[in-house]
């Protein structure tokens, strides 16, 4: 697999985790790439659908990563700090838009290129002390201006602290979440970019550019439950006892029902080719069993 981003992405991450431990996990695309990267020099680990069988085993190419924050670190001003440095010291500098300020994080590389790293974080309770949290971002209360950084609310993190799944590359210790949050994120962000690229009032370019980022969710989405290994099936339903009752869990298994399930979506009918028929059906299976 070719993996530009690496070299960038491994310096900062031990920083990061010198920084913070595993209060910090990859998740997205990227998250997906290494997860798939590390499971291909473990064959002897069975998995729902081995990576041999897939019919399309090309990770999704991105320059993007998505960081997941745990609230605890948001918490601790000394950690947030540490964060920062760590940032500084890997060429990563704030974003300069107000609306992306201290969670979107910078390195340029030549020839105008740029690597994005996004902080996320999961909507925290209302009775939490030290944070303070809006429809957009998740931070430290009192605010530590540039000394800190700042989750962007992401409802759909909601459990990422149970669980997370833990493997080593190249000597580096990484963390993802668990399967049932990563796939909450993927079904919501699949419903929503495909609704947005049903919106006749945006242009044809637009519209799918939406529909092609549509698809690649739902491709993740089956991605997150190919890869998931025994362990993390047998933790499985404690997660989504956990997750039940709230609101982005609830939000997934309408994006299920609606979208995947009962009346698929052309982006979900598209799927159909990319697996055996039999691995697409057991991968259902789960989804099934958790949002059905």
């Amino acid at each position: 697999m070719d993996d530009r981003l690496w070299p960038h992405f491994q310096p900062l991450w031990r920083d990061l985790v010198a920084a913070a431990s595993t209060k910090i996990l990859v998740a997205g695309g990227y998250g997906l790439f290494l997860k798939q990267r590390w499971l291909s020099s473990s064959t002897s680990l069975p998995t729902v659908v081995p990576i041999q069988s897939w019919l399309d085993a090309t990770p999704r190419v991105t320059k993007d990563v998505d960081l997941v924050l745990g609230l605890d670190l948001i918490k601790d001003a000394g950690q947030q700090k540490s964060v920062i440095s760590a940032l500084t010291r890997n060429d990563f500098k704030a974003s300069d838009r107000a609306h992306e300020q201290r969670w979107k994080f910078l390195k340029r590389l030549p020839g105008d290129q740029l690597i994005v790293v996004e902080m996320h974080a999961q909507r925290p309770g209302p009775d939490l002390d030290g944070i303070t949290a809006t429809n957009k971002r998740v931070k430290h209360k009192p605010s530590l201006g540039e000394q800190g950084v700042h989750g962007r609310t992401n409802p759909e993190a909601v459990g990422s602290e149970l669980h997370p799944f833990e493997f080593s590359l190249d000597d580096v210790k990484l963390a993802v979440p668990n399967p049932v949050t990563w796939s909450v994120m993927k079904l919501t962000a699949a419903r929503d970019r495909w609704v947005s690229s049903q919106d006749l009032a945006r242009d044809e370019e637009s519209r799918e550019s939406r529909r092609v980022q549509a698809a690649k969710h739902a491709q993740d989405l089956y991605r997150v439950i190919a890869m998931m290994t025994l362990e993390e099936r047998d933790r499985s339903s404690e997660v989504v006892e956990s997750l039940i009752g709230t609101d982005a869990f609830e939000i997934a298994t309408q994006c299920w029902r609606n979208d995947f399930a009962n009346n698929p979506i052309s982006v979900v009918r598209e799927l159909g080719a990319k697996w055996e028929p039999g691995d697409a059906a057991t991968i259902r299976g789960v989804l099934s069993g958790w949002f059905g």
